[in-house]
């Protein structure tokens, strides 16, 4: 039975009520979104919204929307910290790109040159019978999640019951949803946790399918192996120092923890991690239960395994730098951070009809890529790129607009994405504006 992999606490009563600190550009007008967003938080769906829209190097729409403890009305702030999960994958991608680019690898390396251990692994058949790798795991497959690598909640059948025999997971885990249980990271480091990743079989031979994957946090091992550094030392050295990333890390200091969010988890969210609820939730629904709160966070704890898939925190300003060194083509300020070779591989497709999973969609160096955004519903210009994180936290780059977007929240799991409304919305009023100006003669 897979368990809720955070500490589960439950929240009692309920305050619908919103507290919103928002500012505009004079010229936009996107009070529908921002009525939107606010509508979702009074009926207590969400507990807070930051959202940040830059277009032709200007903010053109800012604004903080509900609490960050929902219970006693805390506001969120614009300062906030957030748990952005999967949201670090693309940082991870960076990081890898700007390893190529000082010569410490390439995305053809097989993962064995840096971790032996992969030399061994074997592919999972039906009947719990094995086959050997037809050709190597390369770094490229971990950074498209075509490697064969796989998530828990991404597999069924026999390999899950693997993943979660061997406890395949580096993020923070409990095996019972008793809350009297501290949770602990079940490894030493990112290679130790490596090296058992590759102990157990693949979903299916490298390159032949796309399964949303581990992948990323085995680059932070190979990152580790082919710098001489700690994969967080090789970050701030390299990304989170020249982006003026300063409140982007995977462990929380002290001096900072007054500005960390309460997590959350929608009552929906239960059936995704557990077959069934325990009996003090049976009968309950309420729309949200804390399960990581501000006052005693995991992520407070001494980290030693800085996984490159889910574990950073960060604010919307430290992710809206992040994106705008992606927009600007891999400069930042004036600095360089990726060669444009690297930067064109970034944000390149690199799937094919073999192993893409959904049409329209493509996938660069830990890039989402809107291919065709039509087809994937979305109204923002072909080719943007993109990713999110399991707390409902996402980002777009859309280079055809000149735009970048940072939305951030702490929920897990939800009974409706927002991705689509929040993209029209958007749009709609990016639009508008523009017809408004050439009617104007602007």
């Amino acid at each position: 039975m897979m368990k809720l992999h955070l500490k589960i606490l439950i929240y009692i009563s309920f305050i619908l009520f919103s507290f919103s600190v928002s500012g505009e550009n004079e010229s936009y007008n996107f009070s529908s979104l921002s009525k939107f967003l606010n509508k979702e938080i009074s009926k207590g769906r969400y507990p807070g919204f930051l959202t940040l829209i830059k277009k032709d190097g200007k903010v053109i729409y800012q604004d903080v929307s509900g609490f960050n403890d929902v219970k006693n009305k805390t506001p969120l702030q614009r300062d906030s910290l957030f748990r952005i999960y999967s949201m670090t994958k693309p940082v991870t991608g960076v990081a890898l790109m700007i390893a190529v680019d000082q010569g410490m690898l390439k995305l053809s390396d097989p993962v064995s040159k840096y971790i032996p251990e992969f030399k061994d692994t074997r592919v999972l058949l039906r009947g719990n019978k094995t086959e050997s790798l037809k050709r190597d795991i390369t770094l490229l497959d971990l950074a498209t999640h075509t490697s064969g690598l796989a998530y828990t909640f991404s597999i069924k059948g026999e390999l899950q019951d693997i993943y979660l025999k061997e406890k395949i997971f580096p993020y923070y885990a409990l095996d019972t949803l008793d809350d009297d249980i501290k949770p602990e990271k079940l490894y030493e480091n990112i290679c130790s946790f490596s090296k058992k990743v590759a102990s157990v079989p693949l979903a299916h031979q490298p390159g032949e399918k796309w399964t949303y994957s581990i992948g990323m946090d085995i680059l932070g091992c190979v990152i580790e192996k082919a710098s001489n550094m700690t994969f967080g030392d090789f970050l701030k050295s390299n990304l989170f120092d020249p982006l003026n990333m300063k409140d982007t890390f995977f462990k929380v200091p002290e001096e900072k923890r007054q500005r960390m969010t309460n997590l959350y988890a929608h009552h929906n969210a239960f059936k995704a991690f557990s077959i069934e609820l325990p009996d003090y939730l049976k009968g309950k629904k309420p729309k949200m239960h804390l399960v990581d709160s501000q006052e005693n966070s995991l992520y407070y704890k001494d980290i030693t395994v800085e996984d490159g898939g889910s574990g950073l925190v960060s604010t919307g300003d430290d992710y809206l730098n992040f994106a705008d060194m992606l927009l600007n083509k891999g400069v930042f300020n004036g600095k360089k951070i990726l060669s444009s070779e690297s930067y064109k591989v970034l944000i390149s497709n690199q799937l094919n009809e073999n192993n893409s999973r959904f049409s329209g969609f493509g996938m660069g160096i830990t890039l989402g890529i809107a291919l065709d955004s039509r087809k994937i519903r979305l109204r923002r210009g072909d080719n943007s790129f993109f990713w999110g994180g399991a707390a409902k936290t996402k980002f777009w780059v859309d280079p055809e607009n000149n735009l970048t977007v940072v939305h951030m929240t702490q929920l897990i799991g939800t009974p409706r994405d927002l991705t689509n409304k929040i993209d029209k919305l958007i749009y709609k009023e990016i639009k508008n504006f523009e017809k408004s100006n050439k009617k104007s003669g602007y």
